[in-house]
């Protein structure tokens, strides 16, 4: 049976939204894309030189922890727009600005930098939404994740504990990364204890170019939201999901 997901949560748990692109055999755009896009972008947004751009590039190259680390962040409206020597990565500010906003703000992004004519082949895009659980003590986190884990003797009921698992379905593999314990601050300041839920849905492609990409961006981009979306669902008891006020309209 399949799950119905609600369109809206009242008390959302959404902690960071984020989209990604990767290439392979690109590596100057690390130095066009930021200029480019500050004069594409209105109004002018705010760039900052980001840690990794202290590390010379044949090192970042060699490095398998650093060949995607963003070397320039641009701030723009509701966003940030991260650029590395191999990826562009689109996330959202806090409040989340519901996914319609962040979609179109994808789109108008990538159809932007299709202009620059960026050489290379794309290889995968990615969406990832990180979730906090709210829940006081570990036992009641574990109550609201649909699980059940057993580890030798030990059944997993109220102790800290991450999960992750790799799932491939069709073009997609989707990445599920559960903790329990975890303690976070939400935008009004709050400190909050719960289980964070992160799913991050990639799909592997073979665009020629990034033309090619962004032209067929559109619904391959909300196919994959919602397959996100059902993921992250699927991994909520119903009693967890109906204390956040969902509606199904």
């Amino acid at each position: 049976m399949q799950l119905k997901l609600p369109t809206t949560l009242e008390h959302e748990p959404l902690i960071d939204a984020v989209f990604e692109v990767r290439f392979k055999g690109t590596t100057a755009i690390a130095d066009i894309l930021p200029g480019f896009l500050f004069h594409e972008l209105d109004p002018k947004p705010k760039i900052t030189r980001l840690p990794a751009a202290e590390i010379p590039q044949p090192l970042r190259a060699n490095n398998p922890a650093l060949q995607f680390a963003p070397t320039q962040r641009l701030e723009w409206k509701k966003y940030y727009i991260s650029v590395g020597d191999h990826n562009v990565v689109i996330s959202c500010k806090l409040p989340y600005p519901k996914w319609p906003s962040f979609k179109a703000a994808i789109l108008d992004i990538i159809g932007r930098i299709k202009n620059v004519g960026i050489t290379g082949q794309v290889e995968r895009y990615s969406v990832k939404y990180v979730n906090l659980i709210q829940a006081p003590t570990l036992a009641e986190q574990v109550l609201k994740i649909k699980m059940e884990i057993q580890l030798g003797d030990i059944q997993v009921s109220g102790d800290e504990m991450s999960l992750k698992v790799h799932r491939k379905e069709d073009d997609i593999v989707h990445i599920l990364s559960i903790i329990i314990g975890a303690e976070g601050t939400m935008p009004d300041g709050n400190r909050v204890s719960g289980a964070v839920v992160d799913v991050d849905s990639i799909r592997m492609i073979n665009a020629p170019d990034f033309e090619a990409f962004a032209s067929n961006l559109e619904e391959g981009v909300e196919g994959l939201r919602q397959a996100n979306k059902a993921k992250f669902f699927g991994c909520l008891t119903e009693a967890a999901i109906d204390e956040m006020g969902p509606s199904y309209e």
